[in-house]
C-alpha cells in the first residue's frame, strides 16, 4: 500500500465538499455502503457538530447535507480505508462555510450600522424579498421602536434632517439622537436578518 501525498489528500477532500457534476448513478453497493458508513457514525458527528456549531438545528442542517455531499461521490475507492476521518472532514467543511457566510452577513450588518447614509439593504446575502415585501418588514421594525427613536431616524432617514437639527426639534441632546438613530438601524437589520 503506498503512500498519498497531501496534493492527492486534498483532491480527495476538495471532491467531498463540492458538488460533483454530471455522474452515473450509484451502484446498490454504493448506496448502500454510504448508508451503512453515514447511520454507523450519524450519532458521533451530530454530536461533534452540535459542539461546533452555535445551534442543534444549525447542526441537523450540517449533518444532513454531509450525507447528501458523501451520495455525490463518483466512488467510494479512495474513502474506504479512512471512511469515517473522511465523513468528518466533509461535516467539518460545511460547518466552516456556514460559519463564513454568516460571518459575511455580519459584516455586512455592522457596515450598514457605521454607515446608515449608504446602506444598500439590497446587498443582503439571502434577502430575496420583493420591494413590498421588504417595505413590510421596515415598516413593522419602525413600529416597534419607541416614539421618539422612530421619529428620529424618520427625521433622518426621510426628511434628510442632520442629526444637530433632529436635537434641536425634537429637545433631545445630539448624543441622544446618535443612539437613537444607531440602535433603530440596528433593530431594523435584526429584522431583517430574521428573514434571510
Amino acid at each position: 500500500m503506498g503512500t498519498t501525498s497531501q496534493s492527492d489528500e486534498d483532491e480527495q477532500w476538495r471532491e467531498a465538499t463540492e458538488p460533483s457534476g454530471a455522474r452515473t448513478p450509484l451502484t446498490p453497493a454504493e448506496s448502500e455502503f454510504a448508508r451503512e458508513l453515514f447511520e454507523l457514525h450519524r450519532l458521533s458527528l451530530y454530536r461533534y457538530l452540535v459542539g461546533l456549531l452555535p445551534s442543534k438545528d444549525d447542526a441537523r442542517e450540517v449533518l444532513q447535507e454531509t450525507y447528501l455531499r458523501l451520495l455525490r461521490q463518483r466512488s467510494f475507492d479512495h474513502i474506504r480505508a479512512n471512511a469515517r476521518a473522511y465523513l468528518f472532514q466533509i461535516a467539518t467543511n460545511l460547518a466552516r462555510d456556514l460559519f463564513r457566510q454568516r460571518t459575511h452577513r455580519a459584516g455586512i450588518a455592522r457596515d450598514a450600522l457605521r454607515d446608515p447614509d449608504t446602506t444598500d439593504w439590497s446587498r443582503w446575502p439571502d434577502l430575496e424579498l420583493s420591494g413590498e415585501q421588504l417595505a413590510e418588514i421596515i415598516v413593522a421594525a419602525l413600529e416597534q421602536l419607541s416614539g421618539p427613536m422612530r421619529d428620529a431616524l424618520l427625521l433622518y432617514r426621510f426628511r434628510d434632517m442632520t442629526q444637530q437639527e433632529i436635537a434641536e426639534h425634537m429637545h433631545l441632546s445630539t448624543r441622544t439622537v446618535e443612539r437613537y438613530i444607531k440602535d433603530g438601524l440596528a433593530h431594523i437589520a435584526r429584522r431583517l436578518q430574521e428573514v434571510s
